[in-house]
């Protein structure tokens, strides 16, 4: 017995203190479907020898008028005494019903109110049901346990036409009724023993929904429909319900109206018993066989899709062949085998990501009142029909087909409503373009230009930044140079320089006799951008560093035309430019020692970034970079002159420049502005593994700057081919930059080839992960290891926090790299939601990247992520990923380390040699010894780390 439920388990995927609940939700469901089917079996065989077949649109009518009352109803009561409780009463009030339409006499009355009362009874127990079941299961426990639940229908249904075929070999047909009734009792009796439904808690910004405050008018269709205002996406299911309804009520009247015609009345009901048992074990096949599993393969928005694509297919064929009963008989079993399943299934789940509340007050209107009003519509025209004396097999089943073309088209259109929904329960807030500034409004522009009054420094120059950054520099008052504070008023000369404005020349010509020497020379440079600047004032300054900007000014004005006429191409850089050098006052400055050397060579560096672009200003250029200067100014300025220049010769030493934290984006910004040349000697540099790392791990972003499909490409193949781990991290960062902030796209296969490489070492390394400690610490969430740190060792502390930060970088570049694949779709959030502990977040992220990974080549990627969102313990993600990283998983944590110290990650395998000498196994040390004899590198990484080598440890371990 314990090996059947172990099997059950595993094969259902019923996790720990869920079994009693699915077993009594699943014993529930069985026992009302075979009540339902066996009342279904007496009906189906009273009405079809006592109403003619024209007639038979009548009953259909009469259900779908009283269904909106009975809804309303059910509705209600669930509200104030619960679901629970309410399907009790439904079911004790449903078995008595039904003992009192077997105590009357049968005649064509009393037949069709048999039919009426078993289409109510069915119409609101099985909704009211399912209602229970969403509160009693979560949606991740939904997503896993609805399809077994479900399964139960189609159990019931074959044991509800088995009994009632059995049954009729020794009892009236009628009879039936009582045997419904009796069980309808019983699982009236089953449903006390389910556990009350817990109150789950709004999300946060998102307040329940109460009746009350929905409700604008009387009754409970009314409270119902204002939820579609709110979640549009259930205008789309409730049209898909409706057409699925017609559907299937159209090919049901098909299939009783053949019978009707084709078989005697004496065999009717045999015929219908033997057929509906036939039909409920197909679909129990079905359901066991197929229908979890492709929901499961293919997803619901795909799976929804099926059960209408195959409707129209057999109604093709049945148009075709002329509606004969045999092809009748086929088309009605694809709708009896999927009905229950497939169609069931993808019906309740395609609610799971509505909220909760919005989902409780439409799924009873939707499934119920709506549900029946459409099967009374198609009655209504289908009666009208017969009426009319037009009903013929063919045109039966042109209206069978073109209901389900248009049942077919709408589940199809319903994929990007669903990512959409999807998207919504994952992501909040805008989806807009990031970097782009939001406009500003009236309120907002005046609440800046109040804090340009600001005593704080820091709020005048953020609130200038501001509005410079949305083009309403002009609400900057020229008056802001009266400001006392020195950051202020160069933040404001550097802002007015860059503009066109005018009217702040006055009073930046009064700062150039400011005691501060930094803001004489921003109001120098500010003037100079617009030719305001009498250099003659400047050439008398006090600071070395106005005397080298007025200096080069001077010698520039100086200059004969002649000398000023740019030279013909060939001529030596150092020749065209001899006469700026040899300029005694440039030559003195350039020469002068000390501090005041300094700074002269930085005036001249700034007034060679101002100027106008010459070739006569290169040999200066590169007189001055030969004497580099202390500060990162001096950095920041050669980028500037070199890119104001464009002295493509300077290239190779900005490039050696990057690894220096000040001035380094100056540095990118110049490289770009140098042009499209200078991407390949980057790349060059890049790509160079004999450079410096400290110098590589910063050339990425540098490509990044670019923002051109070539420099993606370089990024792209970075990736695919980069050895060293941080700057393949960097290059992942970069490439997202660009696909992010410029119109540029990559090969999306590529990309997610390249992610899924990264989720199967993030899967690599998590197997031996696992094996580290007893009780390992779940990676997707932020709770801290349960493991105590007092019982680990250093070296194990070490190892598996390296190993913790190995599995959330693998993490993190596998999702930013399906960002790239993925511009247009919120990832990070998504990834947010995977790795949170809330469970109703991660299926939502489970469930929305299902849908969009739906393309053939997407599925490994797809299959992993699931696992990645999963709600399963590291033992069971670790099992469930074996076959599909094909990596064998160590059973003891020897076998994990003895892995370990052959990684390819040298400070991993030291640690891991480290930790496996001190462990003291004779397996484990010889694998070190092996180890170290393959890779010298060992010692010398452990060198690093402790103070002690791995000869030190295995020298304590030989002598113990």
């Amino acid at each position: 017995m314990r090996s059947v439920r172990a099997w059950i388990m595993r094969a259902f995927d019923i996790r720990s203190g869920e079994g009693r609940l699915a077993a009594l939700a699943f014993a529930t469901l069985l026992l009302l479907i075979t009540a339902h089917t066996i009342l279904e079996t007496a009906r189906d065989a009273l009405l079809l020898m006592r109403l003619p077949p024209r007639e038979l649109g009548i009953v259909y009518i009469a259900v779908a008028i009283c269904s909106l009352p009975a809804a309303t109803i059910g509705t209600r009561a669930a509200e104030r005494f619960g679901p629970r409780r309410t399907l009790i009463g439904m079911l004790i009030v449903a078995a008595a019903t039904v003992v009192s339409l077997f105590a009357i006499h049968t005649n064509r009355a009393t037949v069709v109110v048999i039919y009426v009362a078993s289409g109510l009874i069915g119409s609101v127990l099985v909704p009211q049901f399912w209602t229970l079941v969403g509160s009693l299961f979560t949606v991740a426990q939904a997503r896993r346990l609805v399809g077994l639940v479900a399964s139960a229908g189609i159990v019931g249904g074959v044991l509800g036409s088995g009994a009632a075929a059995a049954a009729i070999m020794a009892i009236r047909i009628k009879a039936l009724l009582l045997v419904s009734a009796g069980v309808f009792l019983a699982t009236a009796g089953l449903l006390v023993f389910l556990p009350k439904a817990e109150k789950r808690a709004s999300a946060p910004g998102k307040p329940r929904i109460k009746p009350r405050e929905v409700s604008n008018g009387s009754n409970g269709s009314s409270s119902s429909t204002a939820v579609f205002r709110k979640e549009p996406f259930l205008w789309r299911v409730a049209l898909v319900v409706v057409l699925s309804t017609a559907t299937l009520l159209a090919l049901d009247y098909f299939f009783k109206w053949t019978v009707a015609r084709t078989i005697p009345s004496a065999e009717v009901g045999p015929f219908v018993a033997r057929y509906y048992a036939a039909l409920n074990g197909l679909s129990l096949v079905v359901q066991l066989l197929i229908g979890n599993a492709l929901v499961r393969r293919f997803g619901v928005a795909a799976a929804i899709a099926l059960t209408p694509f195959l409707l129209l297919l057999g109604a093709t064929g049945t148009l075709v062949v002329g509606g004969t009963a045999l092809a009748v008989e086929l088309l009605k079993g694809v709708d009896g085998s999927l009905r229950n399943s497939v169609h069931r299934i993808t019906t309740e789940l395609i609610y799971l990501p509505v909220p909760s509340a919005a989902r409780e007050r439409a799924k009873p209107f939707i499934d119920g009142a709506l549900a029946r009003i459409a099967q009374g519509v198609t009655s209504a025209f289908l009666l009208a029909l017969g009426g009319a004396s037009f009903l013929t097999p063919r045109l039966f089943a042109a209206v069978v087909v073109v209901l389900a073309f248009a049942w077919l088209a709408t589940a199809i259109s319903m994929r990007q409503p669903y990512l959409g929904l999807l998207r919504r329960a994952v992501s909040t807030g805008s989806m807009g373009a990031p970097g782009t500034p939001d406009p500003i409004d009236l309120e907002s522009a005046e609440a800046l230009v109040a804090h340009l009054s600001s005593d704080d420094s820091a709020q005048v120059v953020g609130a200038m930044r501001v509005l410079a950054r949305r083009g309403r520099e002009r609400l900057v008052s020229t008056l802001i140079l009266l400001h006392e504070d020195e950051l202020v008023l160069m933040r404001a000369l550097e802002m007015f320089g860059a503009s066109t404005r005018t009217d702040w020349y006055i009073r930046a010509k009064r700062l150039l006799s400011h005691p501060s020497e930094p803001l004489r020379i921003s109001a120098a440079r500010a003037l100079a951008l617009h030719n305001q600047l009498d250099v003659e004032q400047l050439v008398s300054d006090a600071g070395s560093r106005l005397q080298g900007y007025a200096a080069l000014h001077l010698a520039l004005r100086d200059l004969s035309p002649a000398a000023r006429a740019r030279p013909k191409a060939g001529v030596n850089i150092k020749d065209a430019g001899a006469d700026l050098v040899k300029n005694p006052r440039i030559s003195r400055l350039v020469e002068q020692p000390g501090e005041a050397g300094d700074a002269a060579r930085l005036g001249l560096l700034a007034a060679i970034a101002d100027a106008t672009p010459s070739q006569r200003l290169l040999a200066l250029l590169h007189l001055l970079a030969e004497r580099p200067g202390p500060s990162a100014e001096w950095t920041e300025l050669l980028a500037r002159a070199s890119a104001r220049q464009q002295a493509t010769s300077m290239i190779p030493q900005l490039i050696a420049n990057l690894p220096r934290r000040d001035g380094r984006e100056a540095i990118r910004d110049a490289l770009v502005e140098l042009g499209e040349p200078v991407l390949d000697q980057v790349w060059a540099v890049l790509v160079d593994r004999k450079r410096p790392r400290n110098l590589r791990m910063h050339l990425p972003n540098t490509i990044s700057r670019f923002g051109t499909r070539k420099a993606a490409e370089y990024l792209l193949e970075n990736i695919e081919t980069e050895h060293d781990g941080l700057v393949r991290y960097k290059s992942i960062r970069a490439l997202g930059r660009i696909v992010t902030e410029q119109p540029v796209r990559v090969d999306r296969v590529r990309v997610e080839r390249l992610a899924n490489a990264n989720l199967v070492e993030y899967f690599r390394i998590l197997r031996l992960r696992v094996r580290l400690d007893r009780k390992p610490a779940d990676f997707n969430t932020t709770a801290p290891p349960p493991m105590s740190v007092a019982r680990q060792s250093a070296t194990q502390r070490l190892l598996v926090g390296l190993l913790d930060d190995k599995l959330r970088q693998s993490l993190e570049r596998a999702f930013r790299l399906l960002k790239v694949a993925h511009i247009n779709e919120d990832i990070h959030r998504v990834h947010i939601a995977c790795i949170s502990d809330d469970k109703h977040a991660r299926a939502n992220a489970a469930e929305f990247l299902d849908v969009l990974l739906r393309r053939v080549d997407q599925q490994p990627l797809r299959r992993l992520l699931r696992l990645v969102a999963d709600d399963l313990s590291m033992e069971e993600r670790v099992m469930r990923a074996a076959p599909l990283v094909h990596f064998v998983t160590p059973r003891t944590r020897n076998e994990a380390l003895t892995a370990l110290v052959n990684d390819s990650d040298l400070t991993v395998a030291t640690l891991a040699a480290l930790f496996a000498l001190e462990v003291g196994d004779t397996p484990l040390y010889l694998a070190v010894r092996d180890a170290r004899r393959e890779r010298p590198g060992l010692e010398v990484t452990a060198a690093r780390v402790f103070d002690d080598s791995l000869t030190q440890k295995e020298r304590v371990h030989g002598s113990g």
